[in-house]
């Protein structure tokens, strides 16, 4: 990929496309870094940055306020001109000149797309059907009055356990989570960790429809969801749906601009987030990076928006940065934190180093080839940062010209 690896002179303008943490934090980490340019970042929402994971966490269950998740410090704001409200439309890659919904155009020396990833639903949407990927999101969800509520949770990954955790919290009725697998995440974490999470949230009063997926809802007279249809053939009766089957990458806008699109959708980048296109890198849940280590993922974790933004930001300047960490993220369901180091590959065996299914305390290391590639730990932060600082020590080094 050209287009990140070639002599360039100095960068006077950059423009970052996505105000979300992938973009806020290469904002930052381009200030950090010394840049002394004018620095713009386009957002297509109207609110400032601000923090997703809690969305699905301590947001939803009313623990913290939409001020606690602001990213940026107001004692000590980033230089930055913000634009919000300006969806990207199209990417002129020749000459870096991204164009807005609203007909406005802006063009800089250097171009990061962190446009993120968009919630997939299941057909139009219906009263008191949700997904959750935004602070609107979650502020529609909260106002529909999840307490007292029969509550669907269509989806068994991360986000819909996360979901069903807070659902408890805040009072619901009933908590019903149709999964596709026969325990959540059985295929990413292994049948000992979805056993213990299914253990864990059924603890806790959630009921499970496992094996099913969701085609579609049944509505009251009055339009509002009254069940969700399954491909079983039967149905889970709901007051209120909240969908979590995963996002797709926003590159739509990117069509026609020479930028490479994946199978996923998610834009193709080199080891720096360089994506062939001269002068445009791309990073965060938006962009598929190749890792140096085992070819292309895409991003999707808080951890990776972090890390990628430091390796964009010496790119953009022209200087070499350090390789990437190991990936790392966490979920936090119920009164159990669970911590993911490394990479987890789907022919991976788990290993069970400590705990059990039944206490939902396990300490699981994975390996593929004979060799260790990643550890989970519920409520165990010790041994999984223990894990993480032993593979820390990375003294490559990724070039950017």
């Amino acid at each position: 990929m050209s287009g990140s690896r070639r002599a360039r002179p100095a960068q006077r303008s950059v423009l970052v496309v996505g105000s979300g943490l992938a973009g806020f934090h290469t904002a930052r980490a381009l200030r950090t870094a010394g840049f002394g340019g004018t620095l713009t970042v386009l957002g297509a929402e109207q609110h400032p940055p601000y923090d997703r994971p809690p969305l699905s966490k301590a947001y939803l269950a009313g623990v913290v306020s939409a001020h606690d998740l602001a990213l940026d410090d107001p004692e000590d704001p980033l230089d930055v001109d913000w634009v919000r409200g300006a969806g990207a439309a199209a990417l002129d890659g020749p000459t870096r000149t991204v164009r807005t919904r609203d007909g406005r155009a802006f063009t800089a020396d250097a171009v990061v797309l962190a446009t993120g990833a968009e919630a997939v639903r299941l057909g139009p949407p219906v009263p008191g059907t949700h997904v959750l990927r935004t602070l609107d999101d979650a502020d529609a969800l909260r106002s529909d009055g999840v307490g007292g509520a029969r509550v669907a949770v269509v989806g068994g990954g991360f986000v819909a356990l996360e979901t069903a955790a807070a659902a408890t919290a805040l009072g619901a009725r009933s908590v019903t989570v149709v999964s596709p697998e026969r325990n959540p995440l059985l295929g990413r974490l292994g049948p000992l960790v979805a056993a213990a999470l299914r253990g864990l949230h059924e603890r806790h009063g959630v009921r499970f429809v496992d094996s099913a997926r969701a085609t579609g809802f049944l509505t009251h007279d009055g339009g509002r969801v009254r069940a969700v249809v399954l491909t079983t053939g039967g149905s889970v009766d709901a007051d209120l749906v909240v969908t979590g089957v995963g996002a797709t990458p926003a590159t739509g806008w990117l069509s026609g601009s020479g930028v490479t699109l994946g199978p996923t959708g998610a834009v193709v980048c080199d080891v720096t987030g360089g994506t062939g296109v001269p002068g445009v890198w791309a990073t965060g849940d938006c962009a598929a990076w190749d890792t140096g280590v085992d070819g292309a993922h895409p991003g999707g974790h808080w951890q990776d928006a972090v890390d990628q933004a430091a390796v964009v930001a010496a790119s953009v300047l022209g200087r070499a940065s350090a390789a990437l960490p190991d990936p790392y993220f966490w979920s936090e369901q119920h009164d159990v934190t669970v911590q993911v180091a490394g990479r987890v590959p789907a022919d991976a065996y788990g290993r069970v180093v400590a705990g059990s299914v039944a206490g939902a305390d396990l300490l699981v290391t994975y390996e593929r080839g004979g060799v260790e590639t990643g550890i989970l730990g519920m409520n165990r932060p010790r041994e999984v940062m223990r894990w993480r600082r032993s593979r820390a020590p990375r003294t490559r080094l990724v070039a950017s010209a």
